[in-house]
């Protein structure tokens, strides 16, 4: 029994022998050789922590340094499902009671007040707003993301090097407060090294099914990319995983722990051509809102968006799980861009969106304020449309009833992709007519078809960012970052529409340069009433969308007047009925020509 105790006791010293080393030179040395910055004329490394005798009797590591009497406001977000578990009586408490900042350092149980100099740095000190830190003394609730040991009996992390205490995260789960160096890039004094998000993945578990935020996190591009980044402490966004973007403590962006706010946590990186210039594209004259919208973001915001309307990058990039485009995908499948986003459906919320066209239907389709605004018109002219067709008997020479009211949603996207007539973006509907003069390949600004394979046939599928993209888009042969991010063209246009902003009638005289893309326009100004109306956009007479309520017989080919531009003859505001493929009746006025029931 002696020997045994023995053995304990040696034991014991080794271990303190170890842990003196350690901290001996560290930050946490306040003795003169200390490297941090409190120093003192003290000899011993210990006594600020600990003592043997006269130490506080409410913790059992022989506490020495007073503890805070702060009432401290603990984390919360949308997103946060563990309550507020305030560090009262934990572990925590004993970290905090030097880095809340509101203790002066060395005030002991055992030996008073030891004499220091210096003060902690502003990163090392909390405060009592813990909303800014990674939440302590907090028992984990499973949120579909975090690691399944983590709930288990008894608890544990994934990691044997992160431990809970009592089942519940404390400062000593990340930190060891005595080796300062387990990572030698960061020396913060952690448990082990977060060289590629180690510590965050000991309970965030990224191989979770969806609709786990993580899923897809170890392909991800943010978890693979080599690209040096302008943040954190590791050579390459993929070592500095989670710290590219997030802070565990004294966050400027409160909550979930990111570096900055919205789209300034994405611009350190993505504001470089290396990695493709989002940032400029927002700068173009027609961009998303995302650089003069603020504050209107939540990831647990319910959808469709009503009241404010926004676009931060976070509403349709999910950074953990985006990767790379290289197998080639066909819409209407949501891009690998876009992976693991929320999106909206008639359905209601789809989480993860399937199709691409279910991101933009978040703000775009049963949205109750659009357009967003007076300012909307600053992306160009807004068309407005009478979309109820005719009765089938209402010809040139029949009497027609009254023309029906405007419907109460004509700027909703999704009724429109959901009409019998119109661009197929959702696959759910064939069109039985062939469309005019199709090109055998969809064109890329520059013309060419060399990084494309996508025919063109009257059944083919689109996504709304073949036409609502970047003017110098990668996906479409040019230089710069895809997507509708921006443009120098009107309604975030790949290509020029050409449609001014008061009389409809287009620059130039070529009718519409994105119609282009598609639709060899020289064989269509060589038809029947095309030549005719050589110098008007396309979306004068078309509705490039879909016409609600329409359907083949009164608006073939889209045929959906812009009343800005078609006006009202007689009863009806800018009618199209189509009485066969080679004929039809027009009720407007154009030119200050009364067009009422006039075929051709």
């Amino acid at each position: 029994m002696i020997r045994l105790a023995a053995c304990f006791a040696w034991a014991a010293v080794s271990l303190w022998a170890a842990s003196t080393a350690a901290v001996i030179k560290s930050q946490h040395d306040l003795t003169a050789t200390g490297t941090g910055t409190v120093r003192s004329a003290a000899t011993d490394v210990c006594i600020f922590c600990h003592a043997p005798h006269n130490v506080t009797n409410t913790i059992n590591v022989l506490w020495n340094q007073s503890l805070s009497t702060q009432t401290y406001t603990t984390y919360a977000s949308s997103t946060y499902s563990s309550g507020a578990e305030t560090p009262s009586a934990g572990s925590s408490k004993l970290c905090l009671s030097c880095h809340d900042g509101t203790v002066a350092v060395g005030l002991t149980y055992a030996y008073g007040q030891i004499a220091t100099t210096g003060s902690l740095t502003t990163q090392d000190v909390l405060g009592t707003n813990l909303n800014t830190s990674h939440p302590v003394s907090m028992t984990p609730k499973d949120d579909g993301g975090l690691a399944s040991s983590l709930f288990a009996n008894p608890a544990s992390t994934k990691d044997p090097a992160v431990k809970l205490v009592a089942g519940k995260v404390e400062c000593t789960t990340c930190h060891d407060p005595h080796v300062q160096n387990n990572d030698t890039a960061m020396q913060m004094f952690l448990v082990r090294s977060n060289a590629n998000g180690a510590l965050c993945l000991a309970c965030h578990d990224p191989s979770r099914a969806q609709p786990n935020p993580l899923n897809a996190w170890t392909t991800g591009s943010h978890n693979t990319s080599t690209t040096t980044p302008g943040v954190g402490s590791y050579t390459s966004v993929a070592a500095n995983g989670c710290s590219s973007c997030h802070l565990a403590h004294n966050n400027a962006a409160v909550p979930r722990n990111v570096r900055k706010a919205e789209e300034a946590d994405c611009s350190p990186c993505h504001s470089s051509p290396a990695l493709q210039n989002v940032m400029g594209d927002f700068a173009k004259t027609y961009a998303h809102p995302t650089t003069t919208i603020s504050g209107a973001h939540d990831p647990a915001e319910s959808l469709p968006l009503n009241n404010t309307r926004h676009s931060e990058c976070a509403d349709c990039h999910n950074p953990h799980t985006v990767y790379a485009q290289t197998a080639t995908v066909l819409p209407p499948t949501a891009q690998n861009s876009i992976a693991g986003t929320s999106g909206y459906d008639s359905t209601g919320p789809v989480v993860p969106a399937v199709n691409a066209y279910q991101v933009c239907y978040k703000c775009h389709a049963d949205s109750s304020n659009k357009p967003y605004s007076a300012t909307y018109n600053t992306y160009g002219r807004t068309a407005t449309r009478y979309p109820s067709p005719l009765p089938a008997a209402c010809t040139g020479t029949t009497p027609c009833p009254t023309q029906p009211p405007l419907p109460p949603d004509q700027f909703n996207i999704r009724l429109k992709f959901t009409a019998t007539i119109g661009h197929n973006i959702t696959g759910s509907f064939t069109q039985t007519i062939a469309s005019p003069a199709l090109l055998p390949y969809m064109l890329n600004v520059d013309n060419t078809t060399s990084n494309l394979n996508r025919p063109l046939t009257p059944t083919t599928i689109l996504y709304c960012s073949d036409c609502h993209n970047s003017n110098t888009a990668r996906t479409s042969n040019g230089t710069g970052p895809s997507g509708p991010h921006g443009s120098t063209f009107r309604h975030l246009l790949e290509r020029d529409l050409l449609q001014d902003s008061g009389s409809g009638q287009t620059g130039g005289g070529t009718g519409a340069t994105l119609c282009g893309k598609c639709h060899n326009l020289t064989t269509v100004r060589g038809t029947s009433p095309h030549g005719d109306h050589n110098g008007y956009g396309c979306t004068s007479c078309h509705d490039p969308h879909g016409v609600i309520g329409g359907n083949p017989a009164a608006n073939r080919a889209m045929m959906n007047y812009d009343t800005q531009v078609a006006l009202k003859s007689g009863t009806y505001q800018g009618y199209a009925w189509i009485a066969s493929a080679n004929r039809g009746y027009c009720w407007t006025t154009c030119h200050g020509d009364n067009h009422n029931g006039r075929s051709y």
